[in-house]
């Protein structure tokens, strides 16, 4: 069974926080009024879920074998070059995965 997406991205949301802040994660947990112990556990759960991410298939939502006018590299930096005409929908929602697993480092 998968994690709760709505958990997740709380967490997530929770950790790019902490990583801003420069507090430890007592003074962190304390402010925030989390338990540290889930910290931890959604803090190591997050790691790993970065590590298992891989290739991203993106597909059309009219089915058709069209280009979307994105293209996204990843390497040492990320680039990502537009069309003219590109997909807006299918920008933003490559970008949101591509954040989710590794924008925050």
């Amino acid at each position: 069974m998968g994690r709760d997406a709505k958990k997740e991205k709380f967490w997530r949301g929770k950790m790019a926080a902490y990583e801003k802040n420069g507090q430890t994660v007592r003074e962190f947990c304390g402010r925030e009024g989390l338990r540290e112990v889930q910290f931890y556990y959604w803090r190591r759960e997050l790691k790993e879920a970065n590590k298992q991410a891989g290739f991203v298939e993106l597909v059309s939502s009219g089915g058709m074998n069209v280009g979307s006018g994105v293209s996204i590299r990843v390497d040492d930096r990320l680039s990502v070059a537009v069309e003219r005409g590109f997909d807006e929908a299918t920008l933003k929602a490559t970008l949101a995965c591509v954040c989710a697993r590794g924008c925050a480092r």
